[in-house]
């Protein structure tokens, strides 16, 4: 005499897709909610740069140089940038495409140089001020919060299916 139980779940397909649904919902309100703080980021961050107020005009040789940028453009190049990432993975950057950026963040020392005609030219040093990782830390709770929010709620009823159990033992 062979035991057997068998198990018959009706409706197990419509609990599998309206499980994946959820889980499509849950994934693009943690996107969006990623979004947001990505452009909070990039706000502060143009917000705090500083902007030329003077009036220069572009040299002559302006192609063949490669430094000069408008005024304002190190606040227009800051972008909030989505990423592709895996089934799963959400990735969004915010960065700036400024070519002098880098020289704010992280500052520069003092040195000096020869010009073609040899006369000496000085350049004081520039004090870092960085901004893209202190104001991150500061939105990074924020979004965690949001995260915890969204993954939190509470799950809808999936699928329509009920158990049965039939056989014997």
């Amino acid at each position: 005499m062979a035991d057997s139980v068998t198990f018959r779940f009706s409706g197990g397909e419509q609990f599998v897709l309206d499980l994946h649904d959820w889980r499509d919902r849950l994934r693009e309100d943690v996107r969006l909610a990623a979004k947001t703080e990505a452009g909070m980021i990039a706000s502060v961050v143009r917000s705090q740069w500083p902007m030329r107020r003077t009036n220069l005009k572009p040299p002559r040789n302006v192609s063949r140089m490669g430094g000069w940028a408008p005024p304002g453009e190190l606040r227009r190049r800051v972008q909030v940038d989505e990423l592709t990432g895996g089934l799963d993975a959400i990735r969004i950057a915010v960065r700036s495409t400024a070519p002098h950026s880098h020289l704010l963040e992280l500052g520069t020392v003092p040195r000096d140089y020869l010009t073609k005609h040899g006369k000496r030219h000085f350049t004081g040093s520039m004090t870092p001020t960085p901004l893209f990782i202190p104001t991150a830390i500061l939105y990074r709770q924020r979004f965690k919060d949001a995260c915890r929010r969204i993954l939190g709620s509470p799950e809808p009823a999936l699928g329509t299916g009920s158990p049965t159990v039939t056989g014997s033992l």
